[in-house]
């Protein structure tokens, strides 16, 4: 790959995810004009993409921002009303989930993708939170995860891989950053 932040992987708004995915509530809090906290978002997360236009591979953004520190001040801006790219803002974040459904069911079948190795321009943390999981990194090095295992991946190129015959589940929070020199 010529440009590390080249990659395959597509998100799509125009795909319906499949009923059997997973649904999240997402609350936010402010601060109300009297100064007292308040909850001031209480629904369905609204931006649901589908990867790989697979509709049980989806992708649950719930929160970005574009700067650091982040200005709590006025209403909540989500960020995520819009398609939101698989990247985060240089210097702000994004907090999602992947699930990521068999491999059988995508990447093995007829025009599937054929590859999903990629590297983003960020710090990401990343939580199994059910399921299990491959980390794969460029160079066939791989290790499985299962629920409540961590990773943290430093902008190197890598790809997941679901070999079970059930979704995975994860967490990530992508932090703007750098792909490492050389790599």
């Amino acid at each position: 790959m010529s440009n590390p932040t080249e990659h395959h992987v597509t998100l799509s708004a125009a795909t319906v995810p499949a009923p059997s995915t997973r649904r999240f509530r997402r609350l936010v809090t402010g601060v109300d004009d009297a100064g007292r906290a308040r909850f001031v978002a209480d629904s369905e997360s609204p931006s649901v993409q589908v990867v790989a236009d697979t509709p049980t591979f989806v992708v649950t953004n719930f929160w970005q921002h574009s700067s650091v520190p982040v200005d709590n001040n006025g209403p909540a801006e989500d960020g995520v009303s819009g398609p939101v790219a698989l990247e985060p803002p240089p210097c702000g974040s994004v907090f999602r989930t992947v699930e990521f459904p068999p491999d059988s069911d995508w990447r093995d079948r007829e025009g599937g993708p054929s590859d999903q190795v990629h590297a983003t321009a960020s710090l990401d943390y990343a939580i199994v939170i059910a399921g299990e999981i491959w980390a794969v990194l460029d160079d066939g090095e791989e290790r499985l995860m299962g629920p409540g295992d961590v990773l943290v991946q430093r902008g190197t190129r890598h790809a997941w891989s679901n070999r079970s015959s059930a979704p995975a589940l994860v967490a990530f929070v992508l932090i703007g950053g750098t792909i490492p020199l050389g790599h």
